[in-house]
């Protein structure tokens, strides 16, 4: 029974830590790759890329 003990200690101790650091802040949109307030930046990238592929789409139709 005390070989179990650590193992399941360790697999609990490692699942709480994945989902306090990982799941629960990208569940509320707070990533740490992403910070939560780039919603301006990520509408002036989508801006730029529509504008390029329509660039792209012009360039290739001549």
């Amino acid at each position: 029974m005390s070989g179990w003990l650590l193992p399941a200690l360790v697999l609990t101790v490692a699942l709480t830590a994945t989902y306090l650091c990982c799941l629960r802040p990208l569940r509320s949109g707070a990533c740490h790759g992403r910070p939560a307030g780039t919603s301006a930046a990520a509408e002036d990238l989508d801006r730029r890329l529509r504008q390029a592929r329509a660039e792209r789409d012009r360039l290739r139709a001549q």
